[in-house]
């Protein structure tokens, strides 16, 4: 899965196990040509773990996936999103969901395929349902209840011909990335968080196309986008020609701009706000900071919080390099903490650490500056390699190889 070039950075290959944290719930994806599924754990009210079922318990659930290659997972509050490739969705008999387990089946189909489960409150599934769709046919009035689905179930595209390549859930809502060069996003929206505008901050319960950065709207206009980044309340979007674009909360200043903004409610182009020299390669969208990486391997942040540049540098407005990161080749953010992976598969956390010890650094403390998760088959001699790591609001998962 990893390995080196004749540098020293870490060459990729691929990956057959995906990964993916939320709130309070995490996803293991894993495929090859016998045996695939989805290892799933954590709270299950809302049925985001896509066992057929939703439980009050933290609990476990199995996603039979057999012949199914999963591209990507992401995970929001209470919600979870699937990419995968060639497939449609079968259900099995009511025994299977009731052991929590839904199986999934291949088609003749070789396009991508985006699948939703878990909590639509919002409309954050893109499946047409939201509190909004609540109705009480007999007395003509809105009724309490919980939007949800427990199961893996198709989103649809408004244009069936586009091909997802890359999903991001934010806390409650989702933003689409397609092959077209278009962006769409779907879920809560009185943040600005979908981008569609200042008369259009509603939620929407099915994908929306975002006009300003959409190839088939105004995205000719500047280019297309190539990486997105959303876990919490706001976006941030890096284009092929090295623009940066970003929406949503904006109150903390990570909106890289050098004031504080309370939201942005459509695409807004930032200028380069570091080095010109630096070409950005990622972008990493916490909760109140934003993370952008750089071909040379440098972190720059932005925004409040424990940024990783000190005890005493917690409110920046523009961003900083991290002088103690070096050759980093991955940067994770979430909504008060932040990862990084470096080329020699070495994994750095920072931020907020939570009760849970979400750090991994083996203490409860708050960390002000990256530090170095040592793993524990390193104790036993081992060479450990950092592939991969996803980081939820409880808990992180690391996807690691070791000799």
């Amino acid at each position: 899965m990893i390995d080196y070039d004749c540098d020293g950075a870490i060459a990729q290959r691929p990956s057959k196990t995906r990964i993916a944290a939320g709130a309070s719930h995490h996803l293991i994806g894993f495929w090859g040509e016998e045996d695939s599924g989805i290892l799933a754990g954590g709270m299950n009210h809302s049925g985001q773990l896509g066992g057929g079922i939703r439980c009050e318990e933290s609990t476990f659930s199995t996603i039979d996936a057999t012949g199914l290659e999963i591209l990507a997972l992401s995970c929001g509050r209470e919600h979870s999103m699937m990419l995968a490739k060639g497939q449609t969705l079968s259900h099995e008999d009511d025994k299977t969901q009731q052991q929590g387990q839904e199986v999934l089946s291949s088609s003749s189909s070789d396009r991508t395929i985006l699948f939703g489960f878990g909590n639509s409150m919002y409309g954050q599934l893109g499946l047409g349902g939201s509190k909004e769709t609540l109705f009480n046919e007999l007395t003509g009035q809105s009724v309490a209840g919980l939007v949800f689905e427990p199961s893996p179930t198709m989103v649809q595209l408004p244009d069936p011909s586009e091909n997802v390549v890359q999903v991001q859930c934010g806390l409650d809502h989702t933003i689409l990335r397609t092959d077209q060069g278009n962006l769409y996003a779907m879920g809560w929206g009185a943040d600005g968080q979908l981008g569609l505008g200042p008369e259009s901050s509603s939620d929407r319960a099915v994908p929306t196309l975002i006009e300003r950065l959409s190839w088939k709207a105004r995205g000719k206009e500047v280019g297309r986008v190539k990486d997105i980044s959303s876990s919490t309340d706001f976006t941030l979007a890096l284009l092929e020609n090295n623009q940066l674009w970003i929406w949503g909360n904006a109150e903390y200043g990570q909106c890289m701009v050098n004031k504080m903004i309370d939201r942005i409610l459509e695409p807004m182009h930032i200028p380069h706000p570091i080095p010109e020299t630096e070409i950005i390669s990622s972008v990493a969208a916490g909760g109140t900071f934003g993370l952008l990486l750089t071909q040379s391997g440098k972190v720059y942040t932005c925004g409040y919080g424990a940024l990783g540049l000190g005890r005493d540098r917690t409110h920046v407005l523009m961003p900083e390099q991290i002088p103690t990161l070096s050759k980093i080749c991955k940067i994770v953010a979430s909504t008060d903490y932040a990862a990084a992976i470096d080329v020699q598969g070495h994994l750095y956390t920072w931020g907020t650490c939570g009760k849970m010890g979400r750090l991994g650094h083996g203490d409860f403390e708050h960390c002000f500056e990256p530090k170095r998760v040592v793993m524990p088959q390193e104790s036993e001699g081992h060479k450990v390699i950092v592939c991969d790591v996803a980081l939820g609001q409880d808990g992180a998962l690391a996807l690691i190889e070791y000799e």
